[in-house]
């Protein structure tokens, strides 16, 4: 009898030890679940916003007035623009006085005038943006608005080089002379290209716009 029961407790032991083990095993992590449509759009959508690294360019440009082949004037400006759309911004210029006759007052001499004193701004501005093209160019937005004063006496007539001189009036009041532009070059680094060349319609002298630009490293 002794015997059959210790049989029995030895079966039990051996019975009990693999739940024992199993119940000591660590449980295995749950598996990854799939991402959902929405939020791997929403995972793009940030590291769109986010963008590769920004580029530092150096962007020169330059204005210049001829009159036949002789340069006149060169003007050149430099920027440091980031790729990525970020936007660098330039305004240059001075108050140019401009005087103004106005009529006395009634109860004086009618013959007499009075002059008071105006202020315009003439200049240069310019707006300038990059984008990395990711093969090795470069997109630009330029906007350039440049103007200046010009004496009614040193112009030509109708814009013909070889005309007779404008009359000055009897004040001597400038005339004032201005171009918008908005261009869109691509270039590599250490490329230039001449973008514009016009024609002033009073002068006659041509004004031409050369874009260099250089990756800054």
């Amino acid at each position: 009898m002794t015997r059959r029961m210790l049989s029995i407790a030895v079966a039990a032991a051996l019975v009990a030890l693999p739940a024992r083990g199993r119940a000591q095993e660590t449980p295995k992590p749950e598996a990854a679940k799939p991402e959902t449509p929405k939020a791997e759009a929403t995972r793009e959508g940030a590291a769109e916003r986010r963008g590769p690294q920004g580029v530092n360019l150096r962007i020169q440009l330059v204005i210049s007035r001829f009159q036949g082949e002789r340069k006149l004037a060169s003007l050149p400006y430099t920027l440091v623009v980031t790729t990525g759309g970020n936007r660098a911004r330039m305004r240059m210029g001075v108050d140019t006085p401009i005087p103004t006759t106005l009529p006395g007052p009634p109860s004086s001499d009618s013959s007499k005038q009075m002059t008071s004193i105006q202020y315009r701004n003439v200049g240069t501005n310019i707006d300038c943006a990059a984008w990395d093209k990711g093969d090795g160019r470069y997109q630009l937005s330029i906007g350039v608005e440049n103007s200046s004063a010009l004496a009614l006496e040193k112009g030509p007539s109708g814009g013909n080089p070889g005309g007779p001189p404008v009359d000055a009036g009897p004040t001597g009041i400038p005339l004032f002379r201005r171009f918008d532009a908005n261009l869109d070059p691509w270039l590599r680094d250490g490329q230039s290209l001449q973008t514009i060349a016009s024609t002033d319609p009073v002068t006659g002298e041509v004004v031409k716009i050369d874009v260099t630009l250089n990756v800054v490293r």
